[in-house]
């Protein structure tokens, strides 16, 4: 490269691995993976370069770099994934624990107003004077059980 244009190639450079940086964070279509593949094979064959791997043995190189790079980025991916069906789990059991505590809450304010529904019904039954077994037949009536 001439050297009036090293000036202007670095920040391009730079702008341009940021940019595919970015790709790598969300679902990736057929374009953007085609863009990683190239950036994972220029990336190689520069790491190939840095340590002088001839010509025979660079195909074999560049391959496994790029499929180590590949696994990276599967791996991190899968760990995103999983820590977001975690947090996922984690606020449905919490939503889970909410809902039963109001299930609790109103069935306890329910059996409360039958008690005392039925307290009522026996203190009339008990004002009535009623015997056993008529007293069983109008607190059932009175309480509506």
């Amino acid at each position: 490269m001439p050297r009036s244009m090293a000036p202007f190639a670095i920040p391009l450079a730079a702008l341009v691995f940021a940019g595919d940086a970015s790709v790598a964070q969300t679902d990736l279509t057929r374009a953007d993976k085609r863009v990683l593949r190239r950036q994972d094979e220029q990336e190689c064959l520069r790491q190939a370069e840095h340590k002088d791997i001839r010509r025979r043995n660079l195909a074999e190189f560049v391959r496994t770099c790029m499929a180590e790079r590949q696994g990276e980025r599967r791996a991190t991916g899968r760990k995103e994934a999983a820590e977001q069906r975690r947090i996922r789990r984690g606020i449905a059991a919490e939503e889970w624990v909410e809902i039963q505590k109001v299930r609790n809450r109103e069935r306890r304010e329910q059996l409360e107003q039958q008690a005392a529904k039925r307290a009522e019904c026996n203190r009339q039954a008990n004002e009535q004077k009623l015997r056993m077994r008529n007293r069983r037949n109008f607190v059932k009536k009175c309480a509506g059980t």
